[in-house]
């Protein structure tokens, strides 16, 4: 009876293939893996929210981190650019619009939707005047 080499393996160890020569094969075809989202999608994302929520004239992200990948959670830290409310509500006449910065913290879904953000506060005598924790979970999606 002539053996090949892989059917050599096999005979050898009792029929059963030889583990460390064998190639793994992934169950999961390419329909089954999940990609993440490009970076531009998310940032997109984040700039039409604040945009229209806050009303924001321009949005820099500042940070972004993969929370969890098998969740494809995100979250965001981004630079806000908004009308100062002073000169906005006393009816000040500028030549250039002033704007305030202001920093916002948000989480993402796997779909892009921002499930929860906050306004941080500028930083005070060292410590951080918001906690992560205390993050504002929105109410108006689904």
């Amino acid at each position: 009876m002539q053996t090949t080499r892989a059917s050599h393996h096999i005979l050898k160890n009792h029929g059963l293939p030889d583990r460390m020569s064998e190639p793994v094969l992934s169950t999961a075809g390419p329909e089954t893996e999940r990609k993440l989202p490009p970076i531009e999608e998310v940032k997109d994302a984040i700039s039409n929210f604040l945009k229209k929520m806050v009303g924001a004239k321009k949005v820099s992200v500042t940070k972004m981190v993969l929370l969890d990948s098998e969740k494809e959670t995100w979250e965001a830290d981004a630079d806000v650019y908004v009308p100062n409310p002073t000169i906005k509500a006393l009816g000040l006449p500028v030549q250039k619009e002033v704007l305030d910065r202001q920093t916002y913290l948000l989480r993402l879904d796997m779909q892009l939707n921002i499930v929860a953000y906050e306004r941080r506060d500028p930083i005070i005598d060292g410590d951080s005047a918001t906690d992560r924790d205390s993050i504002m979970e929105r109410e108006d999606i689904e």
